[in-house]
């Protein structure tokens, strides 16, 4: 008989989730490339759920996973929280769609003000995208000037203007279909660079915003040094050029009024989405009061034909998606939430590096607020401590990726745990027992990978 083989990672992985696997088979008949979104692009084949609750999920061979997945970020309170759910249904017996205004957009509009320290008016869009889009097409407008400065590395979705300069190598857009025409309205600029922003503005008299993510290049991946946004937003007001904040991510995480109150920067726009619709599908562009009027009719057909910017949209601040974003920001409102989920990430983050420094894994964990990423195998870039001193080169290695990375999601999948990729947000619902569940997982999936040659210590 011949010597017995120990499964990889890899294969069991391959082998484990049969329904899965069959599923993405009969899938990739009908959606291009199997799947729905490109985060969930997998090798050989993503996970399919069944079902989420708290911070747990369940897939369709009957696997329970600790998720930090959390809904792409959306889900803070957790999965199928009592108080959202039953918001959403109240509201479905009554109707999902009006065709008319809603006494809910008012509340969901109020609160969001209430907490959004730059929110003076609000406009619902149903999606991040939607909202990155309106803002820019508002700056234009307000301003009667076409270009924008956008940051490499930085994502605000899938829209022409904002594919320009998401990935290496930054002078050709995330995606093939983009115009050169649009592109050269695109200025991009390194992020975390003082000249190079300041060089930028001073490039053109015809700039009309900066966008960016506040926490950092690629949803946190790259963190975002303080002292840069504050040059930022210094440059940016001096010059009269919009600034928008892209809080997608960070809104509601980073502080109850988002990553503009965490580093006291406030922009002129921002844009939510995610965690403000309570899992549902809604976006806003919100801030200056004088920005936003670029929204209103006016009694002024001239005004109306060639200088409002007309905001239509099916879906709009929906019945059922402002029902979930009020409960689920009355609840956030109270601090609570975004307290937890914190000091959770907190204990991960520790918890994590404590593994890789007993293994003698070079890498670590690191991040801000309720969003944490791991950089494991090499080295990890002074920047994942927040030291700003290398940052040019720090950069390059954050936004190129880990080595193993795939390996190493199969490992705590089968482990119980799913990453998004090598990193998550962690909400409201996870428990410090979750956490050391959570540790251990990782603990056995970096032994696992030392045994396969995979990690060196």
């Amino acid at each position: 008989m011949g010597a017995h083989t120990t499964p990889t990672i890899a294969d069991e992985y391959a082998s484990k989730y049969v329904q899965s696997r069959q599923l993405h088979h009969a899938a990739r008949a009908l959606l291009p490339g199997g799947i729905t979104h490109m985060a969930r692009a997998f090798d050989p084949f993503p996970l399919y759920i069944e079902s989420c609750v708290g911070a747990h999920k369940w897939d369709v061979d009957g696997n329970r996973y600790i998720d930090y997945w959390m809904g792409h970020g959306a889900m803070l309170l957790g999965h199928a929280h009592p108080a959202v759910v039953e918001a959403i249904r109240e509201q479905a017996s009554r109707g999902t769609h009006a065709g008319g205004s809603t006494r809910l957009e008012i509340e969901w509009a109020r609160l969001i003000m209430d907490l959004v320290p730059s929110a003076e008016a609000v406009k619902f869009t149903s999606s991040g995208t939607e909202a990155t889009l309106l803002a820019l097409r508002a700056a234009r407008a307000y301003t009667g000037k076409r270009k924008i400065i956008k940051f490499e590395g930085h994502f605000h979705g899938w829209h022409d203007y904002v594919m320009c300069g998401v990935i290496p190598p930054y002078d050709t857009p995330m995606s093939a279909g983009i115009p050169e025409e649009v592109q050269r309205s695109v200025i991009l600029v390194p992020f975390n660079d003082n000249a190079a922003l300041t060089q930028a503005l001073d490039s053109s008299d015809d700039i009309a915003a900066v966008i960016a993510e506040p926490g950092g290049s690629y949803d946190d991946t790259v963190p975002a040094n303080p002292i840069f946004l504050a040059h930022l937003r210094q440059e940016t007001a001096r010059r009269g050029v919009v600034l928008i904040f892209d809080e997608v991510v960070t809104g509601f995480r980073y502080a109850v009024g988002g990553a503009q109150e965490y580093f006291n920067v406030i922009p002129d726009l921002t844009t939510l989405a995610k965690v403000m619709a309570g899992g549902l599908n809604g976006g806003a562009v919100v801030g200056s009061a004088e920005i936003m009027k670029i929204f209103e009719p006016k009694a002024d057909p001239d005004w109306n034909r060639y200088r409002m910017v007309p905001h239509p949209g099916t879906f709009n601040a929906n019945p059922l998606s402002a029902a979930a974003g009020i409960a689920a920001l009355q609840i956030i409102a109270t601090g609570e939430p975004t307290k937890r989920a914190q000091e959770m990430a907190e204990m991960l983050i520790s918890g994590i590096n404590q593994v890789l420094k007993h293994r003698g894994v070079p890498g670590c964990a690191y991040g801000r607020a309720s969003i944490f990423k791991t950089f494991v195998g090499a080295e990890a870039p002074r920047v994942t401590r927040f030291d700003f001193s290398h940052v040019k080169e720090d950069t390059r290695t954050l936004m190129q990726g880990p080595p193993h990375a795939k390996t190493l999601r199969q490992g705590m999948v089968l482990n119980g745990v799913d990453l998004m990729r090598v990193a998550g947000f962690v909400s409201a619902a996870h428990t410090a027992e979750i956490i050391e569940e959570t540790v251990h997982a990782f603990d056995c999936t970096i032994a696992r990978m030392q045994q396969e040659g995979l990690l060196h210590g």
